[in-house]
């Protein structure tokens, strides 16, 4: 007998999300994981998880469950969900212990669109490649490599959460939310003219088009002029790249981003950026600052910092 969450239903984007696999870019098969993976692991920091532990990713849109095991601690972090517990509001970014028959309820996101649903002990699950994250369009990871859907059962490591006090991350604590993005120029940076480089830093700020995923953020609002006609020979791409490809419209990949592409790239995203990107819904504006290697250096171990004393700063709650 399956002991844990079954999902009573699900929608698109629901997907089983680590931090990755790392590794395998050079056989063709994209690292995939958290489109938010500091959200994913202050959830799972909540509930004493090691922060790499597989959580439940929510894109935009929710999902319902009801807990099957004698107990279960969870918590639910990132993006602005409707979160409730047998149909009333339940707090965010705070431990929950949950008992057979509770019916968990996430609702859809509107401003803040990822939100992860961590469950302590995690769930029983068969890494692929070193990781359970979903690459759907691939079928690696999660369960079956696809999204969750409703009568699926998701079984937890932990068959019943030991009573202890819960923990909550106070609102003051959160990273800080950006419209302005940092970036390393290039490496194409030179197939771009004068005045398109201008386009792209200087200019009012884009907006993330409708036409965007996991793989990329589609931008509008400025043609970014090329020297030439903008093509080049494929090389690797990491989830950051910014590409420009003959529309002259942006192009920002993303976690489910391939491994390699062919048109040029203006510059790239530092990486600690990319959690408050994933955030954003279509319709958002965004614009980019370019910084040196050492300021993007200097901002990954601000954050790794951060991360590490995450523990520190969550309150029990009496």
């Amino acid at each position: 007998m399956t002991h844990g969450l079954l999902v009573l239903q699900a929608t698109a984007g629901t997907t089983i999300q680590d931090l990755g696999r790392v590794g395998y870019r050079r056989y063709g098969v994209t690292r995939s994981g958290a489109m938010d993976p500091v959200a994913l692991q202050v959830a799972n920091c909540l509930v004493g998880n090691p922060f790499n532990t597989p959580c439940i990713e929510f894109s935009v849109g929710g999902a319902d469950f009801r807990v099957t095991s004698e107990s279960l601690r969870c918590a639910f972090h990132g993006g602005d969900f409707q979160f409730a517990l047998n149909g009333m509001p339940a707090p965010m970014s705070t431990s929950l212990h949950l008992r057979k028959g509770d019916i968990l309820s996430i609702g859809g996101a509107r401003k803040r669109i990822r939100g992860y649903l961590a469950v302590e002990g995690g769930f029983v699950l068969e890494p692929v490649l070193g990781s359970c994250a979903t690459h759907t369009r691939s079928a690696l990871g999660g369960i079956d490599g696809a999204a969750l859907e409703g009568g699926q059962e998701l079984e937890c490591v932990t068959k019943e959460a030991p009573k202890r006090t819960e923990l909550s991350l106070p609102y003051s604590a959160f990273p800080k939310s950006r419209r302005l993005f940092r970036v390393i120029l290039g490496p194409q940076a030179d197939r771009f003219t004068d005045d398109g480089i201008s386009t792209f830093l200087e200019s009012a700020a884009f907006r993330i088009d409708k036409d965007s995923d996991s793989v990329g953020y589609r931008l509008t609002g400025h043609r970014i002029e090329y020297i030439g006609d903008g093509n080049i020979v494929s090389d690797p791409v990491v989830p950051g790249c910014i590409q420009v490809p003959a529309s002259g419209h942006p192009l920002i990949l993303m976690a489910d981003c391939p491994t390699t592409g062919g048109y040029p790239k203006i510059a790239t995203v530092i990486s600690t950026d990319l959690s408050e990107l994933a955030q954003l819904p279509p319709g958002a504006e965004v614009s980019f600052r370019a910084v040196s290697l050492e300021e993007a250096h200097t901002a990954r171990r601000t954050q790794q910092q951060w991360l590490a004393e995450l523990p520190k700063q969550l309150i029990a709650l009496n």
